[in-house]
């Protein structure tokens, strides 16, 4: 059974009534080790519309999870009291659609390949140092900087499941770019405020549209007059 099958069993549980924790999830699925559970905790906040109040919770575990991961632990470990904790989506058919068909879409692409980087010490512990940076990044309570890290260990995690090395090695990529652009939101915070994290919103929203040119080019001003103080400073 694929990993959306197990998921989308365990939602039907929820809406019948029936108490669904971390641990459950984690026995009803039928792959284990630190893949399955890099997904499971990156994935509310990895979707096109993330699920508020993932976010904080779970970047802590993922902390925790890639510390052992670069201490080349076999077998994750996580506290009891995680573990029962229980997971409501019941209510939220939205999001458990939306979270189905994100790992439907995935799973007809990922297949085992480059499998040297899960047995090499040193890319290893790279994929461990990425996961624990973007969980730190996930723990940030400000726009911009949750869902790129998130998507970036969604990729490790679901990577690490096949052993799919590339799918692990576009979440690093994936990782390194959400937190660049979680330092550019903080940057951009400490120089402007809160009005900074407007100011990268728009542009991004004029690199991925038909902008009008002269406010591209007053956004990017922006962004190289903000970088140089920074240089400065």
């Amino acid at each position: 059974m694929r990993l959306s099958e197990n998921i989308e069993s365990i939602f039907a549980e929820d809406e019948a009534g029936t108490a669904v924790t971390v641990q459950t999830i984690i026995e009803r699925v039928n792959v284990k080790g630190f893949g399955i559970l890099l997904v499971l905790l990156a994935l509310p906040s990895a979707l096109p519309v993330p699920a508020p109040g993932y976010s904080v919770p779970f970047g802590l575990v993922l902390i925790l999870l890639g510390s052992q991961i670069v201490r080349r632990k076999e077998v994750p470990w996580l506290p009891q009291r995680f573990l029962a904790k229980e997971v409501n989506f019941g209510k939220n058919t939205r999001l458990q659609r939306m979270m189905v068909r994100f790992l439907r879409l995935f799973e007809y692409f990922i297949r085992p390949r480059l499998s040297f980087i899960f047995s090499n010490a040193l890319t290893y512990r790279i994929l461990g140092i990425v996961v624990v940076l973007c969980g730190m990044s996930m723990c940030i309570p400000v726009p911009l900087t949750n869902t790129a890290p998130a998507f970036g260990v969604f990729l490790i995690g679901i990577g690490m499941i096949e052993e799919d090395g590339f799918f692990s090695g576009l979440g690093v990529l994936a990782g390194i770019t959400g937190l660049l652009l979680s330092l550019t939101v903080l940057t951009f915070i400490i120089m402007f405020g809160m009005e900074g994290v407007d100011i990268i919103k728009d542009f991004i929203k004029s690199l991925l549209s038909s902008p009008d040119p002269e406010s591209t080019v007053k956004v990017s001003c922006q962004l190289l007059l903000s970088n140089k103080v920074l240089f400065f400073l």
